[in-house]
């Protein structure tokens, strides 16, 4: 049985094994799954007094106004805005392993079946610095019963002077390298440096990256370092722990059939053969409307909120 109230939450869906639950027709305080009768997940439980206030399904716009608010409302700007009301709205929720759990099961990884539903906790960095390798838009420590992983989300989004963003726009960015060499601030090329971070870090730990990694001579820097900065230094022992298994995941303004083909035909041929080192194994992707889709049917309102706010710059 389920709590009513945590039905309502979820949209009908257990946030511990994903199968469907019933309405609570009878107002009796819980409900029951709908074909997965063994889940332990608040057995026993209800709801005493009738469902409390219910996380709504958010259809409409939550669009700030002007009038004065009896407390304090924030709503960040652009790529930045999203993510860190997404992740500060999965942290503060109920459940916050399932949230992020749910939220990772829209990443598609091809030629991959990725199951996040067995994750049991995670350590979040948001805008952390690489040093040379780059700053990451976010970092998720993940671990489940005998599993650890690192993933790397690098988010672009569409600024409302432009009328479209896709990841093929961006792979030619990449490829024709315009300034001459590979462009620090394209998608693929945060992507690459990732995968140059963890596989020296697999082979020789944080002090290969201290010594220096070689990059091509089409890279701005042909010797990338860690550095000596404390918390950089820090984050990649974190990380370290993480790197076994490895995911790096765009989240961008395309649309999911774009990315579905561009992945399985432009990105899977490769760049040019002066791009060294380049592997492309757990690469994957989400798209910002999946994304703003979740954040409505699971009631992570900070998020709806400042989707709504920048409508138009996101996707």
């Amino acid at each position: 049985m389920v709590r009513t109230s945590t039905a309502e939450k979820y949209n009908y869906r257990c946030p511990a094994c994903g199968d469907g639950l019933r309405q609570d027709a009878s107002g009796k305080g819980f409900v029951a799954h709908v074909s997965n009768r063994h889940c332990q997940f608040e057995k026993r439980q209800r709801d005493d007094s009738g469902s409390p206030a219910a996380v709504r399904v958010l259809t409409g716009p939550l669009l700030p106004d002007h009038e004065p608010t009896g407390g304090v409302r924030v709503c960040g700007y652009s790529e930045r805005g999203i993510f860190n009301a997404l992740l500060y709205d999965i942290g503060f929720s109920l459940d916050p392993v399932a949230a992020l759990a749910g939220l990772l099961s829209l990443v598609c990884v091809p030629g991959a079946a990725v199951d996040f539903s067995g994750l049991e906790g995670a350590e979040v960095l948001v805008e952390q610095s690489l040093s040379d390798f780059g700053d990451a838009d976010v970092i998720l420590l993940l671990h489940g019963a005998g599993w650890h992983r690192v993933v790397f989300i690098e988010g672009k989004v569409k600024p409302s002077q432009r009328s479209s963003w896709t990841a093929q726009s961006a792979w030619r960015d990449f490829q024709a390298r315009r300034s001459g060499s590979l462009d620090s601030s394209n998608l693929f090329t945060q992507l690459y440096h990732k995968v140059r971070f963890i596989s020296t870090l697999r082979k020789g730990g944080v002090g290969a990256l201290q010594q220096g990694v070689p990059f091509p001579a089409c890279s701005t820097n042909e010797l990338r370092k860690l550095g000596s900065n404390p918390v950089v230094l820090r984050a990649a022992r974190m990380i370290e722990a993480y790197a076994s298994e490895a995911f790096y995941v765009a989240a961008v303004p395309d649309s999911l059939s774009n990315l579905i083909d561009f992945y399985a035909g432009e990105l899977a041929k490769g760049p040019a053969d002066d791009v060294t080192e380049w592997d492309i194994t757990g690469w994957g992707f989400v798209s910002w409307e999946q994304v703003e889709k979740y954040c409505r049917q699971h009631g992570l309102h900070s998020t709806v909120r400042t989707f709504d706010f920048n409508r138009g710059q996101i996707y």
